[in-house]
């Protein structure tokens, strides 16, 4: 992985974690008025509470996994890396698809199954979403040209000499 890849993904993912963190932390320790008042008024609140904790959760294993992928000079082969980086980014939709609701609310109804299937498991299963943020992490992780796949008898050597 290069240095700015690592540097940008890394990043990115400490601001969502510091992000969500802020509003977690408001959220958690506001009097309950004053929170009921601001769901009710503001979307980008109703946007936070269905995303941040989600998000957070994702966010840590994404930097857990940057860390150890960076570190421990983790290697992947192409189609595991490729696939993990498709389940990763289809988890990572899904959270985002189930915040729509609180931007369009003409969508709540269609979009009720994602909205309580992310809260669900951010509650019961949260070890689930970092898990996904760890996967993303191996998606982006550098290639292993040692791991070529069974077919690859067929195929020109890659390898640098």
């Amino acid at each position: 992985m290069k240095k700015s890849t690592f540097i940008g993904n890394f990043a990115a993912w400490v601001v969502v974690a510091a992000a969500s963190v802020a509003f977690l932390a408001w959220y958690h320790m506001t009097d309950f008025e004053v929170v009921s008042a601001a769901i009710g008024d503001s979307a980008l609140v109703q946007l936070g509470v269905v995303l941040a904790s989600p998000l957070l959760l994702y966010a840590i294993g994404a930097l857990i996994g940057l860390l150890l992928v960076w570190f421990k000079r983790i290697r992947m082969g192409r189609v595991s890396r490729t696939a993990c980086l498709v389940l990763a980014l289809l988890v990572l939709a899904f959270v985002l698809l189930a915040a729509v609701p609180a931007l369009a609310p003409d969508t709540a109804g269609a979009l009720m199954i994602p909205t309580v299937v992310v809260v669900y498991v951010t509650m019961v299963a949260p070890i689930m979403v970092m898990f996904f943020g760890f996967l993303y992490a191996l998606g982006i992780a550098p290639v292993d040209a040692a791991k070529r796949g069974p077919l690859s008898r067929h195929l020109p050597d890659e390898r640098a000499e």
